[in-house]
């Protein structure tokens, strides 16, 4: 097992200094105990403290699944159905216009509701970005924004996906309404408190409180390269419901185990077997997977084909730090990746990790591992014979290039992946399709790539 982990701290080392990140912490949890856990970098590079797996982090939209626990949590008491109408306990639009958006659809993000990030505007602030001003302070405030766009509904409920941070705001409002409690309150009553995570926080004062917590970090463009800038990190109470929590990822491995173990964490039954059955049932075809075919659940993201078992997972990012929650039911694995910016993605990482555990080698099975080390096979300068053009393969920003000269002249253009494993790229254009796609060959011998071709020319690497 020391081997795999090995290898999983030389891709999360080599991941983090591609992306500048300050510090990460990953928590593996398999059977019934954590059998990895470590910190990397540091939580505060100014004091040069050290990242650990107990330094809270903000783990954002993960906090979603605490949201959905605390919905199920009233369901099975009674209080509320999945099948009632949003309107029931909210009394403003789009809920009073469309009462056919119901529970259910709010916790999917299925309610045909597009973004207007109502909530998110206080986080924009705090990160010093006044681009855009809208009243948005108080509850009146929320709920007049949220309702105006009503011209922008143009899809039934349950037809179309859109991944809706307000939806679980106003979810929070609902359990509120119904607990007679705050949401905070609520979540750490029913569920931060019996799973051991006393130090998981909602609030900046008892972030603060905190010796063992991150400092933010905003990626920041400084001629021309993204560096990491220390930042407040945003805590407010309209991101409580939809990714307000900062907690430790050995912590969050209690709450993995919850789940594992069907609702149950050391003889205490937190929800019923069935509840967590409902949270996983898929509702809606998700935009967000790492597979052919993801579907949001309540909640979560679940997948069938991305490993050789079923896959839970969700992410969260907040700005300062972003996070990767996974859980292999089967196998009663969870990992938890978190990091104090969010220069990069730490799904990378957990799925890693869960490749490792499952022996499928993670180079090949996460694409965004193995296209890094193609683009660094390919990147580079090309000649075609007797020197008399030039080809360039390189990555700028984000997106693969090849500047490139024939006998017509220069152009630039970006390429996309048409089949990776034959080393295969569509040129990118806004002109009729340029049918003349690049290749890149390799040598027989040395399996290096040699040679790249477009159109009647063959390019050789220098």
């Amino acid at each position: 097992m020391s081997n795999k982990f090995d290898l999983l701290e030389k891709i999360i080392r080599k991941y983090m200094r591609k992306g500048k990140i300050p510090g990460l912490a990953i928590s593996i949890f398999q059977e019934n105990r954590i059998i990895y856990s470590k910190g990397f970098g540091a939580r505060d590079l100014e004091r040069f403290l050290p990242m650990t797996p107990q330094t809270l982090i903000g783990i954002g939209s993960i906090t979603k699944s605490f949201t959905a626990c605390a919905i199920m949590k009233l369901v099975e008491q009674g209080k509320i159905s999945l099948e009632d109408s949003g309107s029931k306990y909210l009394n403003f639009a789009p809920f009073s216009t469309h009462p056919d958006i119901k529970i259910k659809h709010m916790l999917s993000h299925s309610t045909g509701v597009p973004a207007a990030d109502t909530g998110l505007f206080s986080m924009f602030y705090t990160f010093g970005d006044y681009r855009k001003i809208y009243p948005t302070t108080t509850r009146e405030d929320f709920e007049a924004h949220l309702g105006e766009p009503e011209d922008f509904i143009i899809f039934k409920t349950g037809e179309q996906f859109y991944y809706n941070n307000d939806m679980f705001t106003c979810l929070g409002f609902i359990i509120e309404q119904i607990s007679g409690i705050s949401y905070s309150d609520y979540i750490r009553n029913e569920f931060l408190k019996p799973l051991g995570m006393e130090r998981a926080v909602f609030s900046k004062e008892e972030f603060e409180e905190d010796d063992d917590r991150m400092t933010g970090y905003l990626p920041h463009k400084e001629n021309d390269v993204m560096v990491p800038k220390k930042n407040d990190v945003p805590l407010y109470k309209f991101l409580d419901a939809p990714g307000g929590l900062y907690v430790s990822m050995e912590e969050m491995m209690n709450y993995a185990q919850m789940f594992l173990q069907k609702g149950n964490f050391h003889d205490n039954q937190l929800l019923a077997p069935q509840s967590i059955d409902i949270m996983w049932t898929p509702m809606i075809n998700s935009a967000y997977g790492f597979g052919k075919d993801p579907k949001y659940c309540l909640g979560w993201v679940t997948e069938d084909n991305y490993f050789p078992h079923t896959f839970l997972f969700h992410g969260g990012g907040v700005g300062t730090s972003c996070a990767y929650f996974g859980l292999i039911p089967d196998l009663k694995i969870g990992v938890i990746v978190g990091q104090n910016s969010c220069s990069g993605n730490s799904s990378v990482i957990m799925r890693a990790a869960l490749s490792i555990l499952l022996n499928i080698d993670p180079m090949s099975h996460v694409k965004e591992l193995e296209m890094e080390r193609i683009i660094e096979e390919i990147s580079g300068n090309y000649k075609s014979s007797h020197n008399i053009y030039d080809l360039k393969v390189s990555l700028k920003g984000t997106i693969l290039y090849a500047d490139i000269e024939i006998d017509d002249g220069s152009m630039s253009f970006p390429l996309m992946v048409k089949d990776l494993s034959r080393l295969e790229f569509t040129i990118c254009s806004i002109l009729p399709e340029i049918r003349q796609g690049i290749k890149f060959l390799r040598d027989s011998d040395s399996k290096k790539i040699e040679f790249v071709k477009y159109d009647r020319y063959l390019y050789r690497k220098k």
